[in-house]
């Protein structure tokens, strides 16, 4: 039966998929038996329109055979968006894990069979459940994971692949397990009693939550391609330092790269893009980012959001992106991370109401007197470790101690988001440094593998009390 899939395909390339379509098997079976059983419903759908299409096309001499091709994609393509939206607005609150990115990228294969590509069972399979992308993304294309898969089949294990990816999965997993979780109980504290906020409270909470998502998405994506990297593959990019942006359009070509891709192919361009006209294009930019509000959530204040940014990226496009690649204007960079924190505001709260409350607080002068912060809101960022160490010194005797965990924690984002490198070049530096020759790196060789070894026992003993990621729920 897979014979007549893969005529082509040598014994050892299918053994690798299935063995990979079983270990991902393996990995989803621990999110519960509804969400397994919506996913294999999406495949076993996807898969028989798949397998008539890739048929259908073969056997084209003529119009009608062309036609029924275009159907039957249409077909197929308006089940899975039917099937999301009934998960995601008629549900009644019974959201399968995962679903928005997997069903986005069944579109993608469905879309592009006939157009260099077609249904072979072990390459769907594979493609579709491949571990590493199918919680977060990124929405990657056929393409590109069977081209990374093929790669595999045919190369060993390497020993600096490994080694590399390790320590990317390792930089990962303390953006999540410390940074994200830390500053999330803060946000979650922040959120049950708004109006207790003072005006210092409510910033550092809207600042809070830019940075707690910035970093479970970033955590996400470094250990997704950490995992890739240490197997010998290359996972396509879908983070990319995005608070550095210097303008909204900027922004959203470094955070969610995958989305922004699969957005612009699938529904901008298709409503005209930009060879309509200059209205048009600010209509569809619009469109794009108003589908993407409800894409997020069904609430109006996802639709906000949506519509903020699509607000500013036509007021960017009207006046033009003046930032050049590799240069940075600071004063440029500081507002566009001010609007989207803004943004971000009505993207956590409960509703508008809870949101206007945050943003009004803000900006109410009155809010600030004495610029005093909740001694209780401050505790939230309390880490236990650091407090531990902060007990053999004079610090727990000062008046102030308890905010100090709050600012190293806010100050210490700062710099990783603002200041510092990405994850996957400071693992590639320090992998440099790890693997070289010599006794001259030997010192530091054994300080950095010492400090990843620490960095990744403090996270797997940190386990138990972290949620799961942000964007899995939408």
């Amino acid at each position: 039966m897979i014979q007549c899939f893969y005529p082509d395909n040598g014994f050892k390339d299918k053994l690798m998929k299935m063995w990979l379509i079983a270990m991902s098997a393996f990995f989803f079976v621990g999110y519960g038996r509804f969400s397994i059983l919506v996913f294999s419903g999406s495949i076993l759908w996807n898969g028989l329109f798949s397998y008539v299409i890739s048929v259908t096309h073969k056997k084209q001499n003529n119009s009608k055979e062309y036609t029924r091709d275009k159907y039957l994609k249409a077909a197929a393509i308006a089940g899975n968006v039917v099937f999301l939206c009934f998960f995601k607005y008629f549900g009644s609150g019974a959201m399968p894990i995962a679903i928005s990115f997997y069903t986005f990228s069944q579109i993608m294969y469905v879309a592009e069979l006939g157009h260099g590509e077609s249904f072979e069972l072990l390459d769907y399979l594979s493609y579709i459940t491949f571990f590493p992308k199918i919680l977060q993304g990124p929405i990657a294309d056929h393409k590109s994971i069977k081209e990374g898969l093929e790669k595999l089949s045919q190369t060993r294990v390497n020993v600096n692949d490994l080694t590399a990816g390790i320590m990317l999965f390792t930089l990962g997993l303390f953006k999540k397990v410390i940074l994200a979780e830390v500053l999330g109980k803060a946000v979650d504290f922040g959120y049950q009693g708004l109006q207790g906020l003072t005006g210092m409270d409510a910033i550092i909470l809207a600042v809070s939550y830019s940075f707690q998502l910035y970093f479970d998405f970033s955590g996400y994506c470094d250990m997704a391609e950490g995992v890739c990297r240490m197997l010998g593959m290359e996972l396509t990019r879908n983070f990319d330092a995005p608070y550095k942006a210097g303008n909204i359009a900027e922004f959203w070509d470094r955070w969610h790269i995958s989305l922004t891709k699969f957005f612009t192919k699938y529904i901008y361009i298709p409503l005209g893009g930009s060879r309509k006209g200059v209205m048009r294009t600010y209509v569809n930019i619009l469109i794009v980012f108003f589908i993407s509000g409800l894409w997020h959530g069904t609430g109006v204040n996802f639709i906000i959001w949506g519509m903020m940014h699509g607000i500013l990226m036509v007021i960017t496009r009207l006046y033009g992106r003046n930032v050049k690649p590799g240069k940075r204007n600071g004063i440029k960079v500081l507002l566009t991370f001010i609007y989207v924190t803004a943004a971000w505001v009505f993207f956590r709260a409960p509703g508008p109401s809870e949101a206007f409350t945050v943003l009004s607080k803000i900006v109410n002068p009155d809010a600030y007197s004495g610029l005093r912060i909740s001694i209780k809101f401050a505790e939230c960022y309390m880490v236990d470790e650091i407090w531990y160490i902060f007990k053999v010194t004079p610090i727990p005797n000062w008046n102030k101690s308890s905010y100090i965990c709050m600012w190293l924690i806010l100050l210490a984002s700062a710099l990783l988001i603002f200041v510092g490198k990405t994850a996957k070049t400071i693992a590639g530096e320090h992998y440099g440094i790890i693997v070289s020759e010599g006794d001259r790196d030997g010192l530091r060789r054994w300080a950095l593998t010492l400090f990843y070894g620490i960095i990744f026992v403090w996270c797997v003993l940190s386990l138990g009390g972290v949620s799961t990621f942000l964007y899995v729920n939408f």
